[in-house]
């Protein structure tokens, strides 16, 4: 339980610490955290040197009072019985060398036993060994004071009081030296038990040392542990979250909010740096969106109502929206104005091919009535050729009427002329048409790409290319065959001109005829069979005139339905053109 509680309280004070470091920057995060984890460490460093050294110094202390006295106190009981070994040997021997001899080792017995002694006595730190110190002092002086009696009794060659002193040996100095042995037996037996009292308790110390270096292992371990995975988390978790948003926002998706950021770090500025980013790439593809839009419905007469946002890189887009309305706006307005010229020209062509025509119906009359009459005279002429004086009148009156028929030939041939003319400018018209055709197709193929690179917001606008596109298509088609229908007008008009310039130049010479038969009435007689078969001639020629102006009526009516057709087509492509808003 009571771990429990240490850990339950750890954490409540890393939460506390992680909420004060998510205020910080990472930097700044990353080398407090670092400081902590390396202060924990350096407290445990000392801490275990703490614990080295109080154990270093307790085996020590261990060593010098109990370990090294215990091999003291051992050598002061060998001393001792080296001490009672030479006062025997005096006692014992009968020569006086050897007893002088043992008597210099007792001497030195007695001198390394106190020696022993004085070197045992600082390591008695306790009552106890001071008391047990006490008890070998006495007997020791005990012991010495019996003994010195007996060397010096028995110090001698003489039986009798070697004898004696043997005996004092035996009843007087073996109690003490006894008594002096149990002494230093108890000192030993007090040492050890010190001794193994004090390694007990420095192995307990020591266990316990153990126990809270391991304890505040486990704590910093876990302390560090939970600061690094709450360090990480907080970097790694809005970077992750970050990361996913990025990927949507690469995939088209501007509204969804960017991911929620407590720390007050660099990731927090680097969201709101990206919000805003997103706030105005939000703005710019709305505002775009919207005039793209408002272009593909038509009106052209639109710009940006937020040109603020639009700066750096962005600035070429708007400029690149703007030059496709304006070069788009040209394209309508070139076709619009295009589109009104060839109305114009194609109802001027319908009109003066429609006079044409009523002028050619006027001649194929004209002409029809010329034919009667020169059928007339022909037969006039034969049957009535004894008639001179009549016919030289009726001479004259053709004549004038010839004359008159050569001048309609002559404003014939000037209309065929004139036709001829209007006809070249209807094929250069054409042409233009054409020309306009083929640049409105290729503007609709470069606003049906601009399109297609706008994506979803260029579709609208990529119908009415295509729709603008197939109406070029239809007038480039319309205006070939056209051209083709007026080139073969042209052709059929030149033909009519030949004719009518021969048709003119045998009614001259007709008039020229009529006239010489005016003034050679008298001699119409003679030359009346030459005259038939001249009037003849002129009635085949005015059959080929009758044939050229039918065939120029004709063309003229062609050339009035395709002019009808062309003002048609050209009000058709105005009206679609009408739909545009353009600008002012």
């Amino acid at each position: 339980m009571g771990q429990q509680r240490t850990i339950l309280s750890i954490r409540k004070e890393t939460r506390q610490m992680f909420k004060k470091l998510n205020k910080m920057k990472i930097g700044a995060r990353l080398k407090k955290s670092f400081r902590q984890i390396i202060l924990i460490f350096g407290i445990l460093s000392a801490l275990v040197v703490v614990i080295m050294l109080y154990t270093i110094n307790n085996y020590g202390t261990i060593l010098d009072n109990y370990a090294y006295p215990q091999g003291d106190i051992a050598m002061a009981m060998n001393e001792s019985a080296e001490v009672r070994a030479a006062s025997r040997g005096i006692v014992g021997y009968d020569s006086d060398s050897l007893i002088e001899s043992m008597k210099e080792q007792h001497e030195q017995a007695v001198k390394s036993f106190e020696e022993y002694l004085e070197k045992i006595r600082p390591t008695m730190i306790t009552k106890e060994g001071t008391a047990c110190m006490d008890a070998i002092d006495k007997a020791w002086a005990e012991y010495k004071e019996v003994d010195a009696k007996v060397i010096e009794v028995g110090a001698t060659t003489d039986t009798a009081k070697s004898l004696q002193a043997q005996r004092m040996m035996t009843d007087e100095a073996a109690p003490k030296y006894q008594a002096l042995d149990d002494a230093l037996q108890k000192l030993m037996a007090l040492n050890i038990s010190l001794g193994n009292a004090k390694r007990a308790q420095l192995r307990t110390v020591m266990i316990a040392a153990l126990t809270i270096i391991i304890i505040v292992i486990a704590v910093s371990t876990i302390y560090s542990n939970s600061l690094s995975v709450a360090i990480s988390k907080s970097i790694e978790k809005p970077l992750n979250e970050l990361k996913d948003r990025f990927i949507t926002f690469a995939e088209g998706d501007i509204d969804s909010p960017l991911p929620t950021v407590e720390s007050e770090d660099e990731i927090k500025e680097l969201v709101s740096g990206v919000s805003a980013m997103s706030d105005r790439i939000r703005v710019i593809i709305k505002d775009s969106g919207r005039m793209l839009n408002e272009m593909s419905e038509g009106n052209f007469a639109i710009d940006t109502e937020c040109e603020e946002v639009y700066t750096g890189a962005f600035t070429d887009l708007l400029t690149g929206i703007r030059k496709m309305n304006e070069e788009i706006d040209t394209t309508v307005r070139g076709v619009d104005d295009a589109s009104g010229q060839v109305l114009t020209g194609s109802t001027n062509l319908a009109e003066a091919a429609q006079s044409l025509a009523e002028g050619a119906t006027d001649q194929a009359a004209s002409v029809e009535e010329m034919q009667a009459t020169i059928n007339e005279l022909t037969s006039g002429i034969k049957t009535t050729a004894e008639e001179l004086g009549t016919a030289y009148d009726e001479a004259y009156k053709y004549a004038e009427i010839a004359e008159g028929s050569r001048g309609d030939m002559e404003v014939l041939v000037q209309a065929m002329s004139r036709i001829n003319e209007t006809s070249e400018k209807i094929g250069a018209i054409i042409t233009q048409i054409e020309d306009i055709a083929s640049q409105t197709n290729l503007l609709s193929l470069n606003a049906s790409i601009e399109a297609a690179r706008a994506g979803e917001a260029g579709k609208g606008f990529a119908v009415v290319a295509d729709q603008i596109r197939n109406l070029a298509e239809q007038s480039a088609k319309s205006a070939v065959d056209s051209k083709a229908l007026i080139e073969a007008a042209i052709h059929e008009v030149g033909d009519g001109n030949m004719y009518a310039e021969k048709a003119s130049t045998s009614l001259r010479e007709v008039v020229d005829g009529i006239q010489a038969i005016a003034d050679s009435a008298k001699k119409i007689k003679e030359i009346s069979i030459e005259q038939a078969d001249s009037m003849e001639q002129v009635e085949a020629t005015a059959e080929r005139i009758a044939e050229v102006v039918q065939n120029n009526s004709a063309a003229a009516q062609e050339t009035s339905a395709t002019s009808e057709e062309l003002t048609a087509q050209a009000t058709t492509l105005s009206g679609m053109v009408s739909v545009f808003k353009l600008r002012q």
